[in-house]
């Protein structure tokens, strides 16, 4: 229990959940989901007459679409008090009633039932044992059955784990979670109106990204995920879609079909297309990604340092920017030229009403997902 207590009690303790989306128009928003579904390879029809396990609904409003689908079966597990009961309003609200919500920490459910699809979006990274979580909450899925998850790693992250720095200068000796809300909006709303298909409100969005405690979280990252799962699963779909597997299939056979180090050597020669959503880039060496997702994965752990009060670490944090920037300037010129003026604007006090050129337009990919077949 103490592993996801951390995670939930912050929203528990403040009577949030920060995880709404807009979904007044619900054919646009089931058009989304079902997209997301496919790129993970579960079409519709899957879905339907299956058993789906959903872990941390949030307010259920992603939960409609799997709903829709008419599984045979669907519980929703959350620790939030408030989670659930907007989970269950919700999808009563849209006349909804093949579910079953429950009320529980993630490590502290039980069921003998194994179903055919267990989700599992935006929950287990910034855990304090994301490891741990991630090996339970598989264990529910069924033999060839699906497992999927949301990962974030400092590459995708970088950019937020920035905002998350700016903020903590000018909210770190603020008690109110009101009044740091109030105070960092204005910044942040300057740099979100650059994010292209923003669905959650302002303040969800700075409540869950930047004032929520993670000082003592991890992140999860695909090679992760992969290397706890590999014995018990082969890797199915993600989205972004980043796999490429050449080989004749009649080819692949044996105990070991090889779909999980194709993964990760797919992902190595791609993964500096999660730092900036505006760019495709072309593979690089795996060299390169491996000494990207270091660098970028350094940068996560001093910045938990930081706003843990070693303010020493703000020193490293600059040079590990300056790493980093050096890395990505011939590939992406761009990107290199917000990340080096996200640091100077950092190390001059993350001014709010300072303009700024390159850094406001700069986004990651946020969260990757990924979906498994259990061998």
């Amino acid at each position: 229990m103490k592993n996801n207590l951390s995670f939930v009690d912050f929203y528990n303790k403040h009577g949030i959940s920060p995880v709404s989306q807009n979904i007044s128009n619900l054919e646009e928003h089931f058009k989304r989901r079902n997209s997301l579904l496919t790129s993970l390879g579960i079409p519709a029809i899957f879905v339907k007459g299956s058993s789906v396990l959903e872990f941390g609904p949030g307010s259920g409003h992603n939960a409609t679409y799997i709903a829709s689908l008419s599984p045979n079966r669907y519980h929703l597990v959350d620790g939030s008090d408030v989670g659930i009961r907007e989970t269950e309003r919700l999808l009563s609200g849209y006349e909804i009633h093949n579910f079953k919500a429950m009320h529980s920490l993630f490590l502290d459910y039980k069921s003998s039932f194994l179903f055919d699809i267990v989700w599992a979006e935006g929950c287990i990274p910034h855990q304090s044992d994301p490891i741990s979580i991630l090996e339970y909450l598989s264990s529910f899925t069924n033999k060839s059955g699906i497992f999927v998850i949301t990962t974030i790693n400092g590459i995708s992250h970088l950019s937020e784990t920035i905002r998350r720095l700016a903020s903590h200068i000018h909210i770190n000796s603020i008690e109110s979670i009101s009044e740091k809300v109030n105070v960092i909006r204005p910044l942040h709303r300057k740099h979100l109106q650059h994010l292209k298909g923003m669905s959650r409100p302002i303040d969800d969005w700075i409540l869950d990204v930047i004032i929520q405690p993670l000082h003592k979280s991890k992140l999860l990252s695909i090679p992760d995920a992969i290397n706890v799962l590999q014995n018990e699963y082969d890797i199915y779909g993600s989205s972004p879609k980043f796999i490429t597997d050449w080989r004749w299939y009649k080819e692949v056979v044996g105990v070991d079909r090889g779909f999980n180090q194709t993964a990760l050597d797919s992902y190595y020669q791609n993964n500096l297309n999660l730092i900036d959503y505006r760019f495709e880039f072309s593979e690089h060496s795996p060299e390169y990604g491996v000494n990207l997702e270091k660098l970028c994965s350094k940068s996560w752990d001093v910045m938990r340092l930081i706003q843990d009060g070693d303010s020493e670490q703000w020193g490293v944090f600059t040079n590990l920017l300056n790493d980093i920037s050096n890395l990505v300037e011939i590939k992406s010129p761009v990107t290199a030229k917000a990340i080096s003026e996200a640091s100077s604007w950092l190390q001059d006090g993350a001014p709010i009403n300072q303009e700024l050129k390159y850094f406001p337009e700069w986004w990651g990919r946020g969260q990757q997902y990924v979906s498994f077949i259990r061998k």
